[in-house]
C-alpha cells in the first residue's frame, strides 16, 4: 500500500447527506464540529452557507456533476482557510427523492500552519518594554491573543504587546511548540495543563489558570497533537 493511500485510510472522514434542496439533513460529529456555525447546528442549513465565498462555485460544480452522473462519484481537493481536504460526492436515491452524500477526508496536517524556514523561526519576541523594546525568550510565552494589528502576548507575570501581526506570529513560530487553537489564540504547548470540554465548548487550560478557547473548526487538531 502506497504511502498516500495508507495516510488516506487514517485520515479522519466527515459525512454530510444533502436533500434535493441542498440542505443537510444528517452529518457525522466531524463534520457538524468542521461546519457548524456559532449560530446553531448545520442540520437543516444549506449546504453552500456553510462555506467560504470561494469555494461554493466548487461544491455547487461537484453536486451538479454527481447528480448528472449518479453512478461516478466526483472527487475534488478543496482549499479552505484552514488547509486543503479531499472531497467526495454522490448522488442518493432516498424516499423523498434525490440527493446527495459528501464525504471528506482531512489530512494529518489540516489546520496546521506550514513550518517556518529554519532561518525564520524566532527565538525571541519583541514586546514593548519600559522606554524601549525588550526581547521575550519564546518559551517564557504562554499564548498569544490577536488584537488589531497587533498581538497581546500573555506570559506567566503578566501581558504585553507585540508589534508583529497575529498573522506573523503563526507563520514563524516553531509549530512543534505552538498550535494555533482558534482564529485569534495560539497556544505554547509547555504551558498547557489541561482541557475542558463543558456542553460541547472545549478550552485549553493553561498554566496559571487562563482558559483559551478552542474553535470548533480545531477540534480535531487539537485531539491529535495532544493525543485525546
Amino acid at each position: 500500500m502506497s504511502s498516500f493511500e495508507y495516510r488516506l485510510q487514517r485520515s479522519p472522514v466527515g459525512v454530510v447527506q444533502v436533500d434535493g434542496a441542498g440542505r443537510v439533513v444528517a452529518a457525522n460529529g466531524l463534520a457538524r464540529r468542521l461546519l457548524e456555525p456559532a449560530a446553531g447546528p448545520i442540520v437543516g442549513a444549506e449546504l453552500l452557507g456553510l462555506h467560504p465565498p470561494l469555494a461554493r462555485a466548487k461544491v455547487q460544480w461537484m453536486l451538479d456533476a454527481a447528480r448528472a452522473r449518479p453512478d461516478e462519484p466526483v472527487g475534488m481537493a478543496m482549499t479552505l482557510p484552514m488547509g486543503t481536504l479531499i472531497a467526495r460526492v454522490t448522488s442518493l436515491e432516498t424516499a423523498s427523492g434525490t440527493g446527495w452524500c459528501l464525504i471528506f477526508h482531512l489530512p494529518e496536517d489540516f489546520g496546521a500552519a506550514p513550518a517556518p524556514a529554519l532561518d525564520d523561526v524566532l527565538v525571541k519576541l519583541p514586546v514593548g518594554g519600559h522606554g524601549g523594546v525588550s526581547l521575550l525568550d519564546v518559551d517564557a510565552i504562554m499564548f498569544l491573543e490577536a488584537e488589531g494589528h497587533y498581538t497581546r502576548v500573555h506570559t506567566g507575570d503578566g501581558q504585553r504587546f507585540c508589534q508583529l501581526s497575529f498573522s506573523e506570529l503563526v507563520r514563524r513560530l516553531d509549530p512543534a511548540g505552538f498550535l494555533r487553537v482558534h482564529r485569534s489564540y495560539i497556544i505554547n504547548l509547555r504551558h498547557a495543563e489541561a482541557i475542558s470540554r463543558a456542553d460541547g465548548a472545549w478550552a485549553i487550560i493553561m498554566a496559571g489558570g487562563a482558559r483559551v478557547p478552542v474553535s470548533r473548526a480545531r477540534v480535531e487538531l487539537v485531539r491529535r497533537r495532544l493525543a485525546l
